[in-house]
């Protein structure tokens, strides 16, 4: 017989030469189970990583879920509030009407100083004419009447 190699061999040797060949290729395999073994642990470990990491960000988003719905529930007491204020913001207005500004204030004032000015004058006239007159009264009485 002819080995692979173009040898002439008898059925021993190339018998002893398949067993050896499959040896090796059975450690061969062998191997390769283990590597294969090896890659599919590492690949088991990373996803079960994984999982475990989608876990944590599937409850951090669940906290924040939480913290943006209690945010909103301010953000509505938060609007009422402002409700609340710009109303009595609208009443305070309201109310300053009433009150003059104070150009107003100092237009009233110059017509008040304006008013007492005039009515001062008035009174020293009629003052001095009430004098004049009791004088002139008097000198007549005193002149004419004893």
């Amino acid at each position: 017989m002819q080995d692979m190699d173009g040898h002439t061999t008898s059925t021993d040797e190339m018998l002893q030469v398949l067993l050896e060949r499959t040896a090796v290729m059975q450690t061969q395999m062998a191997v390769m189970q283990a590597q294969m073994q090896a890659q599919h642990e590492a690949t088991l470990t990373a996803l079960k990583l994984l999982q475990e990491g989608q876990k944590e960000l599937w409850e951090a988003h669940k906290a924040l879920a939480k913290q943006v719905e209690t945010l909103r529930e301010g953000q509505a007491e938060l609007r009422g509030s402002v409700r609340v204020v710009e109303a009595e913001i609208k009443a305070l207005n309201e109310k300053m009407t009433y009150y003059p500004s104070e150009g107003k204030v100092e237009s009233i004032r110059v017509e008040i100083y304006k008013a007492i000015e005039t009515q001062t004058w008035r009174m020293l006239i009629w003052m001095t004419g009430v004098s004049s007159a009791t004088t002139a009264a008097a000198y007549y009485i005193a002149r004419n009447v004893y």
